[in-house]
């Protein structure tokens, strides 16, 4: 949650040094990447102390003074670095450079996507390589992963709702939890569709205003991970078939194309193309090869984000397994006992 709140002061800089499509993106990235960690934290082994063991408060308070120093230091450093580069001026600045040329060789009026998806476009590919490379990694070692004994339980809060539900004849058990959320739960779906479209809204405007494919891809992961938090993983996965894999292989296959098309055309790799296209009953419509690269970075985002959410849901519906097999295994016989 701290790293949340850091993220959103960061945020709000964007916003006041008037940087709205930054900002946008580090508000996206800030809600699922909270989300995703707050669903790792639930599997984690819980910190219990051992009755009668000694020095344990003694090993726990210098372990705490020990990062909090490591953290204080570490702030103050990355503090005094910003400000040093923020209030050095080098004898001249990109920003100039890119400015000047970002609408006359890039066709688009937001300098930073179009720095994004023209002139650091090789790097732009190599980060969504490099995305695509953690969401598998994440997914592999979380599909062997098991959780921890102490973290299978149902919270508690969940147990005595069941117990509460199980008391009264009229009742089943999670009705007291449905109709809590009853209402998110219709707002929630409700809202799907038109966080998709807000989705597709900032990948096609992306290139004269703010947002983008990866501003784009996050849209669309939250409006799918609402449906997680929601109706759970079974629920959401039988009325919506994402197959992140595919989507992640379409996303690489559309960016490296649009690279590998200038090339026969006798460019360099990455090369974009810009004009305007009259469109009947529309008119004069601007068209850059770079929005095929973005709609590439777009389905990659999607298709990473929904595979690490995946990888972290499953965990639930294993510990759910896990809990039935223990109820309904064959309890050992004690000594003396019929």
């Amino acid at each position: 949650m701290l790293l949340g709140g850091a993220g959103l002061v960061v945020c709000i800089t964007f916003v006041w040094f008037s940087a709205p499509d930054l900002a946008l993106t580090q508000l996206l990235v800030e809600v699922v990447t909270t989300v995703l960690l707050v669903l790792g934290l639930r599997w984690l082994p819980k910190r219990m102390d051992q009755p009668g063991a000694t020095g344990v408060e003694v090993v726990t308070i210098s372990r705490r003074l020990r990062d909090l120093a490591i953290a204080i230091t570490a702030g103050l450093g990355m503090a005094a670095l910003a400000f040093a580069v923020m209030t050095r001026t080098p004898p001249e600045l990109l920003a100039q450079h890119f400015l000047a040329r970002a609408y006359t060789e890039g066709g688009g009026t937001n300098v930073v996507n179009v720095i994004l998806v023209d002139f650091r476009a090789f790097d732009t590919l190599g980060e969504i390589f490099v995305l695509g490379a953690v969401a598998l990694t994440v997914f592999a070692l979380l599909r062997r992963f098991r959780p921890a004994p102490d973290s299978l339980d149902v919270p508690e809060q969940q147990r005595d709702q069941s117990a509460w539900d199980e008391a009264r004849p009229d009742r089943r058990e999670g009705d007291t939890v449905a109709d809590w959320l009853l209402v998110p739960s219709v707002l929630t779906r409700l809202l799907f569709p038109v966080i998709c479209i807000l989705a597709v809204h900032l990948l096609l405007r992306g290139h004269d205003q703010p947002g983008g494919g990866f501003a784009a891809g996050l849209a669309a992961s939250i409006a799918i991970i609402l449906q997680y938090m929601i109706g759970g993983a079974a629920w959401t996965e039988e009325r919506l078939r994402v197959l992140p894999l595919r989507w992640m292989g379409a996303g690489l296959l559309l960016a490296g194309g649009v690279g590998l098309a200038s090339i026969f055309f006798g460019m360099p790799f990455l090369t974009t193309y810009f004009a305007y296209a009259e469109l009947p009953w529309i008119g004069r419509v601007p068209t850059a090869s770079a929005l095929i690269f973005d709609i590439g970075v777009f389905a990659l985002v999607v298709g990473a984000t929904v595979l690490m959410l995946i990888a972290l849901a499953h965990q639930s519906v294993r510990g759910h397994r896990a809990e039935r097999r223990a109820e309904t295994a064959p309890r050992a016989l004690v000594p003396g006992e019929d």
